[in-house]
């Protein structure tokens, strides 16, 4: 896959007195340790975990940002690809590795510790098949008010350690050719990444626009491009997260595997 050197974490964690162990979903074969402390998986994961096109010649996925591993989890569901979760906080790490672990999924999935801006350092270009992110969503202008009183809360939130250029460098600098990048976002911020996306010469090929409720505007896109790929962009139907009375809707159940 590419990988120069694999960082352990320097030491596994011992306070695990904010630790939960939950089911996952529905997948009765699967649990999560998480800590509510740090960001837990929400439904942004499972939306770009099930958007993320697979096919047979996706052989190598990255994660960047992988948090406790839940992208790398929920995509084994999905696909026998090898997969690579890279995070850069301690904490995370060892949850993702354990996680790992617990759900019996080391000979599929590697945890990396490393930090995304300095990709180059533990992989090699052009070594992945398919790259997936679901980044920090907000800008960052040195407003501290702005910023959750937890550092770990803040740098899974907000462009503090990195931000959207770096990581979209960081995705092509490790894509095939040919390879997808997909990305979870927040809509507001869809010029600034299709810019971004042509910059480093991955062309936009999907995008999808989720609307909390039908009448509510998209709050959410998933987008997804190919590096060095021919122009031709599909606006994939809107997707509807809950309905008017706040249950999920049919859709969302099944991505849940509700249904």
């Amino acid at each position: 896959m590419g990988v120069k050197t694999e960082e352990k974490p320097k030491e596994i964690i011992k306070n695990h007195e904010n630790e939960v162990i939950i089911d996952f979903l529905s997948h009765s074969d699967m649990k999560i340790i998480q800590r509510n402390d740090y960001l837990n998986f929400s439904i942004d994961s499972v939306l770009i975990s099930n958007f993320l096109t697979i096919n047979k010649g996706r052989k190598n996925i990255m994660d960047l940002g992988t948090g406790n591993g839940v992208i790398p989890m929920l995509l084994s569901k999905r696909t026998n690809a090898n997969i690579v979760g890279i995070e850069i906080q301690d904490i995370s790490v060892d949850l993702a590795c354990r996680n790992i672990i617990l759900n019996k999924l080391e000979s599929q999935v590697k945890i990396v510790k490393g930090d995304i801006k300095d990709i180059q350092s533990n992989f090699t270009d052009q070594s992945f098949d398919a790259v997936i992110t679901n980044p920090p969503f907000f800008k960052y202008g040195g407003d501290k008010s702005q910023l959750n009183d937890l550092d770990q809360l803040t740098y899974a939130r907000h462009e503090v350690l990195i931000n959207l250029e770096e990581i979209i460098k960081a995705g092509s600098y490790l894509l095939k050719f040919r390879g997808n990048f997909t990305m979870v976002h927040r809509a507001d911020r869809l010029i600034d990444i299709l810019d971004l996306m042509k910059k480093y010469k991955i062309e936009p090929k999907k995008i999808r626009f989720c609307h909390t409720t039908r009448n509510k505007g998209a709050k959410i896109i998933l987008i997804e491009g190919m590096k060095g790929g021919e122009g031709g962009l599909v606006i994939q139907p809107p997707l509807y997260i809950n309905n008017n009375d706040g249950s999920y809707t049919e859709e969302i159940l099944k991505m849940f595997g509700k249904v």
